[in-house]
């Protein structure tokens, strides 16, 4: 008898339990699309093995898209006051400021939207820019390629990488020299 005759019995068999495993698990993963059984209301988290699921897939499919794309520099303070004017007319909605809470169509989406310093910090700028212009399916981030320029979401992309760095009086004092201050719904 060869010794190696009780290993490939072994893998044989591991291999068959596999493929069983793995069918169970598919067809469970059927039964619980058809038949509902997965709770898909906006008012109720994910489960953590399933947030855990989408969030890996989330930011290995912007990793990988936004692998290619070359950032300019996005220091120049033009460039991040021309960021900041669009941000705050189209990203603050959902997404909030230093100091300044989403409104209320961000606060009742779900997932809820980045907070936008955080994506800065976790984030590079390529990734950050790929997300602007391409939008995020299922998450309400919609793809800004279509109404703005690249130059423009260059823009602000070199805002959301100074976000980190600006606290809400400062954030503040930008928006009075910009715009005549108007109170947030939060404010109200």
């Amino acid at each position: 008898m060869s010794p190696f005759k009780p290993f490939k019995q072994f893998l044989l068999h591991a291999a068959a339990a596999l493929a069983v495993l793995g069918t169970l698990g598919a067809v469970g993963g059927v039964a619980v699309m058809y038949f509902g059984l997965y709770n898909i209301a906006a008012v109720d988290q994910h489960t953590l093995p399933v947030y855990t699921l989408l969030d890996t897939a989330l930011r290995q499919a912007i990793r990988q898209r936004a692998k290619h794309i070359a950032a300019p520099a996005l220091s120049d303070p033009a460039l991040v006051e021309k960021g900041f004017v669009r941000f705050r007319k189209n990203c603050v909605p959902c997404h909030g400021a230093p100091g300044v809470a989403p409104g209320d169509a961000g606060k009742g989406m779900l997932p809820l939207p980045n907070n936008l310093a955080e994506s800065a910090r976790e984030l590079a700028p390529r990734e950050i820019f790929w997300v602007v212009k391409n939008g995020l399916k299922m998450t309400g981030m919609p793809a800004w390629e279509y109404r703005f320029e690249d130059e423009e979401i260059w823009a602000i992309v070199a805002f959301v990488a100074k976000l980190p760095t600006l606290s809400p009086k400062e954030y503040r004092a930008m928006e009075e020299e910009h715009f005549e201050r108007t109170p947030t719904s939060a404010e109200r």
